[in-house]
């Protein structure tokens, strides 16, 4: 299996449940990992078969941009669309994280990762 990721993307958003989330906003980091056997599916060098790293940033934007009450909520909507737009079968692997929580106390992060087989 080959793979495909674009890991750290970088976000400002205001997503969250609870209102001070919602006008504050949060930093956010998203990877998506491809998977797909891209060689037997006729990888020639050209951008037409195979992914695109900038439209899937771009459907990261989108979703990113769009607030919603949770993050399992935006990884399920990037994760649709990029299976969508798969040019070919695949794994896809969407990865949020909401940078340093306010939880009421030290987190790095809280993590959600969603996966689909196209």
């Amino acid at each position: 299996m080959d793979k495909i990721a674009i890991k750290g993307m970088q976000f400002r958003a205001f997503h969250g449940y609870y209102a001070e989330e919602q006008t504050v906003g949060n930093d956010y980091e998203v990877d998506v990992i491809i998977a797909s056997e891209l060689d037997r599916l006729g990888l020639d060098d050209d951008l037409n078969n195979t992914f695109d790293y900038e439209k899937i940033y771009q459907i990261c934007v989108r979703h990113m941009n769009f607030p919603q009450n949770l993050i399992e909520t935006v990884a399920k909507s990037i994760l649709g669309e990029v299976v969508e737009a798969s040019p070919f079968p695949a794994h896809v692997t969407v990865v949020i994280r909401k940078l340093r929580p306010q939880v009421g106390g030290a987190v790095d992060y809280a993590e959600i990762t969603m996966e689909r087989i196209s």
